[in-house]
């Protein structure tokens, strides 16, 4: 395996913790502000199906993953990205009121890969968090679905 270090995103809302953690931790996932059919168990070892449709240009792109850990309104950890040799990326999600008004929410995504050819995999995961932080912003804060 090539070794890489985990990549952190971190963005501000300006929503209370149990909004924001409700917005990403409910049976429907992530529609419909980044995902098209996610559905997740929302329970430690419960299943987290992702599908899209919208971002991938009218691909269908579906992917799997299993919750590690879940405590409520602090963290949630999971394992997704799921390759023929198992899951490829670690995830670790949390979530941190700012007093009433807002809440940090910073994501640190490990990546699995095999060797430099599988670069992409850790490109691709680090574009899709960015992407997906400003989309639940801008959902949150403005009411707005930018896809």
């Amino acid at each position: 395996m090539l070794e890489i270090p985990p990549m952190e995103f971190i963005e501000y809302i300006n929503k209370p913790v149990e909004i924001v953690w409700k917005t990403f931790i409910n049976p429907n996932g992530w529609d419909p502000w980044f995902t098209d059919g996610m559905k997740m168990e929302v329970e430690e070892g419960g299943r987290i199906f992702f599908r899209w449709v919208r971002l991938t240009q009218g691909e269908t792109v579906e992917d799997k993953g299993v919750t590690i850990t879940l405590e409520p309104y602090k963290k949630w950890e999971f394992w997704w990205y799921e390759y023929e040799d198992g899951f490829r990326s670690h995830v670790l999600m949390t979530f941190q009121a700012d007093g009433e008004k807002g809440t940090w929410v910073k994501v640190q995504d490990r990546v699995f890969t095999a060797d430099f050819s599988e670069l992409p995999i850790a490109f691709g995961c680090a574009y899709g968090w960015g992407q997906m932080l400003l989309l639940v912003k801008t959902y949150l804060e403005k009411q707005l679905v930018l896809i």
